[in-house]
């Protein structure tokens, strides 16, 4: 009959690396005629099952040494895939995005005039619009996660945030992507979010365009002529628990 002892007090160990913490606990097993017979215990965790109290790492090898023709003592190495130990990886990036306005840095509609004549009664004023750099920025977390991220990416993809976050005001992120992998056949996931700075909000604001000169009138009144158009969802990304 095979037995097995596990988490064994003569050889944990826990360790800091480069790449996060590593861990290990030991097993002992009797009553095996082979090396697979210990290994394959359905008590011993599988590779990419959680470590009973550090979740953030994860079984990264299981190897059985002989100690006798029918016994075996069993190593079990825990990692941390993200490599970033209980908190996610942070990176920024910022660059330059064209853009296109029709207001100048102080928000008043920006507008040329034209007289035929040369007199200011003759004057005709008409909105423009221009393209202008601004910069973006963009920010990407990732973070090892043992629940499936399926239903958290068709939630939180292509929405906004609902309140300030990441030193932004509302609705001024968006969530642009939610990727994960699995290399232990789902049991955990090394999930990647990424989000876009737009400091002027990103509902598009839409105009009226004067079908004669294909440029909006100078005098369009707010809401009527010109509005913004509610067409991203707002989210609470504070409930992701990946900053504030």
């Amino acid at each position: 009959m095979i037995k097995l002892k596990i988490d064994r007090t003569d050889g944990g160990s826990l360790r800091q690396t480069s790449k996060g913490l590593e861990a290990q606990r030991h097993a002992y097993v009797t009553g095996i005629k082979q090396l697979r017979d210990a290994i394959e215990h359905p008590d011993l965790p599988r590779v990419g099952h959680p470590h009973p109290q550090l979740t953030h790492l994860v079984v990264n090898s299981i190897t059985a040494k002989p100690d006798g023709p029918n016994a075996a003592n069993i190593t079990i190495t825990y990692h941390d895939p993200s490599g970033n130990g209980d908190h996610p990886k942070v990176s920024i990036d910022t660059a330059l995005r064209q853009h296109t306005t029709e207001t100048d840095l102080d928000g008043n509609r920006i507008t040329v005039s034209y007289s035929n004549t040369g007199e200011d009664v003759d004057m005709i004023a008409q909105g423009a619009r221009v393209s202008v750099l601004r910069p973006q920025t963009q920010l990407t977390f990732t973070r090892l996660e043992n629940a499936h991220p399926a239903k958290t990416a068709k939630t939180y993809a292509g929405t906004i945030n609902r309140s300030s976050i990441f030193q932004g005001a509302p609705q001024t992120w968006l969530c642009t992507s939610i990727d994960a992998t699995s290399d232990d056949g789902g049991n955990s996931f090394l999930v990647t979010y990424q989000f876009q700075y737009n400091a002027s909000g990103w509902q598009p604001t839409v105009s009226y365009t004067d079908p004669k000169t294909n440029r909006p009138p100078a005098d369009l009144v707010a809401d009527v002529g010109i509005k913004q158009v509610e067409l991203y969802r707002l989210e609470e990304f504070k409930n992701l628990g990946l900053g504030s």
